[in-house]
């Protein structure tokens, strides 16, 4: 799935989760251990995840992401 900017560029919804994702815990200064404990997701698997390897993405990880960095799902989504 291909996202677009405001000016019309597309990234890949898994890079723009993965984006986020770094933004957020350098905003909030969570490690990527804490945010793996707070979200529920294993370390390895928020690693790909925010690396942007990641496959098959599900709504629960993101959910967990979003509950774990106290921020909405459309800021990781890129709608904000």
């Amino acid at each position: 799935m291909t996202m677009l900017n405001n000016r019309g560029e597309g990234s890949s919804l898994t890079q723009t989760l993965a984006n986020k994702t770094a933004s957020e815990c350098k905003k909030t200064g969570i490690s990527v251990a804490q945010l793996a404990h707070a979200s529920a997701i294993d370390v390895e698997r928020l690693h790909s995840i925010m690396d942007g390897k990641a496959t098959e993405i599900t709504l629960r990880e993101i959910a967990g992401l979003a509950l774990g960095l106290g921020t909405s799902l459309a800021v990781l989504l890129g709608d904000s």
